[in-house]
């Protein structure tokens, strides 16, 4: 089975739908993994199995997130994302992405 590609329409409805996952696992104090946060975002269909690309879309998803936060936190001053809440089969935070995501402009 092929990786699925995902348009700029659907990365930004799974990025949407990705916040608000992330607010709600701070607001009940839990974290999720990959696999999780994918079929919660509706990246992953019911019934659908978990592919090694997912991985890698979640984690796009995470930095387009994390891009846009840090762009909008200075202004908004609304809580950080906590995105250590995303956690790999270990039950450990994957690499850190607000730091380092950013949407550049030439």
């Amino acid at each position: 089975m092929a990786a699925k590609t995902l348009d700029v329409q659907a990365k930004l409805e799974f990025a949407r739908a990705g916040v608000a996952v992330l607010r709600a696992l701070r607001i009940t104090d839990r974290t999720m993994q990959y696999g999780e946060f994918a079929r919660a975002v509706g990246l992953i269909a019911y019934g659908e199995a978990w592919q090694p690309w997912h991985r890698q879309q979640v984690s796009e998803l995470l930095r387009i997130i994390a891009a846009v936060e840090r762009q909008a936190r200075t202004a908004t001053g609304s809580a950080p994302l906590e995105f250590e809440r995303i956690v790999n089969s270990k039950g450990e935070p994957g690499a850190g992405v607000g730091g380092t995501s950013r949407i550049v402009t030439d």
